[in-house]
């Protein structure tokens, strides 16, 4: 398993997907964070879903669903049509700041949904996870190797405030 280091020498378009194991491990995964990437219903997304991870690749692919990086070079993703966790897999969720004073939102999975993880990545190892928000792709990642962790933390939100609002929400699900 690789580490990417997250660190100044990377484009502010690329930001990091941090995964954490219970036992303190951790992952990172290098991504692309964006501002916004097109989630209306003309890509299949909608804003009212808060938060699914769902296979990624950027080559066309039927049935997958197209969405828009906004952020430059900006260019299409397409997402796999099921998710692999979504916002009833979230136990808890919390607004954090990185060393950089970025705003992160860090999200421990139940149970069920670790569970589930550890399958999809497998399936999914080599290949890109791309985390979303809100209908937003906000992260993409190469899956390195199968996930156990229970912990997850997302960048690419646009302020503290909404990794709050973002937490609150996923919050009052559970």
């Amino acid at each position: 398993m690789s580490r990417l280091p997250a660190s100044p020498r990377f484009s502010a378009r690329r930001r990091t997907l941090l995964l954490g194991a219970a036992a303190g491990a951790v992952l990172v995964l290098a991504g692309c964070a964006t501002g916004g990437a097109s989630g209306s219903a003309d890509h299949g997304l909608s804003s009212s879903t808060l938060f699914e991870l769902r296979g990624a690749t950027t080559v066309p692919t039927q049935g997958w669903i197209k969405a828009r990086l906004s952020e430059p070079p900006g260019g299409d993703i397409y997402l796999a049509p099921r998710a692999a966790l979504d916002a009833g897999d979230v136990q808890r969720a919390s607004a954090q700041k990185d060393a950089a004073g970025r705003a992160v939102l860090v999200l421990q999975f139940s149970p069920t949904g670790t569970a589930r993880l550890a399958p999809a990545s497998r399936e999914l190892m080599g290949r890109q996870l791309a985390a979303v928000l809100e209908g937003r792709v906000t992260n993409v990642a190469s899956v390195q190797g199968p996930m156990t962790i229970n912990t997850m933390a997302l960048t690419g939100l646009s302020s503290f405030e909404d990794a709050v609002r973002l937490a609150n929400l996923l919050s009052k699900g559970n």
